[in-house]
């Protein structure tokens, strides 16, 4: 999948450019927690932090169908997902936006469950089953998120840059 760059003065400090998509990608796989924002019935955001996967240029994500994104995701699949560092003057921060979509291939699901296991260890091992993960009060459901736009901001010097598909 290739991403095109668009390097933006207006919100950058002298001396700042771009970060190749190679370095964004790898903060996006190796980022232990992230935010993710998902919109309500009535049009008001929800926001919440979770775990999850970047595999080959797409986010996921597991959630209790019960659960408030879980919900939202029922009429609206718009996503936006944050990580980074909150601090002002060191780090990068990313945000990616797309729309959540609800995986149920028993493949896909497997390898996700695998790939969970390897990043966040014993704790996050999950069984797959029909449509998702574990099964009955454990059950959840899971979604990838192919990104429409990822924002990256660099820190140190400031440097804002727009990559789309």
């Amino acid at each position: 999948m290739t991403f095109t760059s668009h390097f933006d003065q207006r919100f950058s400090e002298p001396g700042a450019s771009a970060p190749p998509w190679s370095d964004v990608s790898a903060l996006l796989a190796t980022a232990e927690l992230y935010w993710m924002t998902t919109v309500r019935a009535d049009g008001s955001p929800h926001m919440t932090p979770l775990v999850g996967l970047w595999q080959g240029d797409s986010f996921a994500f597991c959630t209790g169908p019960t659960e408030q994104k879980a919900r939202n995701l029922e009429s609206n699949g718009s996503v936006a997902i944050a990580t980074g560092i909150s601090t002002w003057n060191d780090g990068h921060d990313i945000v990616v936006e797309g729309t959540a979509e609800r995986v149920i291939d028993a493949d896909t699901l497997q390898n996700l469950a695998d790939a969970y296991l390897e990043k966040y260890g014993e704790d996050w091992k999950f069984t797959t089953s029909e449509g998702g993960f574990g099964e009955g009060d454990e059950f959840a459901i899971v979604f990838t998120v192919v990104p429409s736009k990822v924002l990256s901001f660099m820190k140190n010097p400031h440097g804002q840059t727009r990559y789309v598909r």
